[in-house]
């Protein structure tokens, strides 16, 4: 039984991966510059809120000591390149790519921190600052199809605490943080829980169908022909530009040099033939080569309560999201009973024995 630990942690790091989101600078940002250098910028869009930050910020010796920079980001340009609505004003020259660099968003100049969401909500939050708790509160479910097609809804609650919250812009930044998790949630409705991802160790033409990752144990279990695994289509190549879902295995090759060469299919193949991929996937875009775990063919976040919730017997300011996922687990019938009694193991003798041959009258 899967159950609802994997779906909580990938909903954590749904959180973590978006909501604080960061990557290193790639070259220096100086004071004065609006273009900006960065490692990824997939998890970032225009109109968001960074800051700038080095590992000077806890360094009493540095000029950053205690200090970063907020920015509001114009356009993210491409994966490596982003411009800003302002330029840099750090009044210490920029920030530097050897004092280990980075942008981090932000929401109303309010950072999350990954050590602050939590699994499960707590009677008292250890923080003074944001922190987010993902808590499981149900599973129901009914059969959608016979035979065995079980729809399952996990439904979770998405608590959200902030700093200084009795005041107004306390207030402010606790609705944007709520209304940011909404987006999230509805722009993942087929979220990601135990996928299995590796990189593409080679780029992939528009045209061909093969990918090549590194050959190891995990991956030779994992990526195996369609005909062997319950879902065919449960494979998919993504880059930070694009992605293409439902692809089929139809050949994996391992000849003993470090790599996988793995055929791919759009389509069945033995329906409409062998079909290349769409378009092109390159690895400086970080493409990635994966197989689903679990599929959500529906969730969303259904409810929010932006100011005032109860907790226990008290009544206290904190926004709550209710989020429900719904996946559909596959029974067969008929089913072996798990009562059936221990008799003593019984070798068959019938039509074995010579003396159980018969003379006529």
């Amino acid at each position: 039984m899967a159950g609802v630990v994997p779906v909580v942690l990938g909903m954590i790091d749904l959180i973590q991966k978006n909501l604080i989101a960061k990557t290193n600078l790639a070259s220096n940002a100086l004071t004065g510059e609006i273009l900006i250098n960065v490692e990824d910028s997939f998890h970032f869009s225009d109109g968001q809120e960074i800051i700038l930050i080095d590992y000077g910020y806890n360094d009493p010796l540095s000029p950053h000591y205690s200090r970063y920079e907020y920015a509001v980001i114009d356009k993210v340009i491409n994966t490596h390149y982003l411009t800003l609505t302002s330029p840099i004003v750090d009044p210490s020259g920029g920030w530097m790519v050897s004092n280990g660099s980075f942008i981090q968003k932000t929401i109303g100049h309010s950072p999350l921190y990954d050590d602050r969401v939590y699994y499960g909500d707590r009677e008292v939050i250890p923080t003074e600052e944001m922190a987010v708790t993902v808590e499981p509160n149900s599973l129901s479910n009914e059969w959608i199809y016979i035979h065995g097609g079980l729809s399952e809804e996990y439904r979770v609650s998405i608590m959200i605490y902030g700093k200084d919250i009795e005041t107004e812009q306390g207030m402010q930044i606790l609705n944007l943080y709520a209304d940011n998790m909404y987006e999230l949630f509805n722009r993942n409705i087929h979220m990601d829980v135990d996928n299995y991802s590796v990189p593409l160790l080679a780029n992939v033409a528009a045209g061909t169908n093969v990918v090549v990752v590194e050959d190891t144990p995990a991956a030779r279990k994992m990526f195996q022909l369609s005909s062997l695994i319950p879902n065919a289509d449960t494979y998919e190549v993504q880059d930070n530009i694009g992605i293409e879902i439902d692809l089929y295995v139809t050949n994996v090759s391992t000849p003993g040099d470090g790599n996988m060469y793995i055929t791919l299919s759009q389509n069945n193949p033995t329906l409409f033939g062998n079909q290349p991929l769409n378009r092109a996937y390159n690895t400086q875009e970080y493409a990635i080569f994966s197989r689903h775990g679990r599929y959500f063919y529906d969730s969303r976040i259904d409810n929010i309560e932006y100011g005032m919730v109860q907790k226990g017997s008290a009544f206290i300011r904190a926004a709550r999201l209710n989020w429900f996922g719904k996946q559909v687990t596959e029974y067969k019938f008929p089913q072996q009973s798990l009562r059936g009694e221990y008799f003593p193991e019984i070798t068959s003798s019938i039509g074995n024995s010579s003396s159980s041959s018969s003379s006529g009258p």
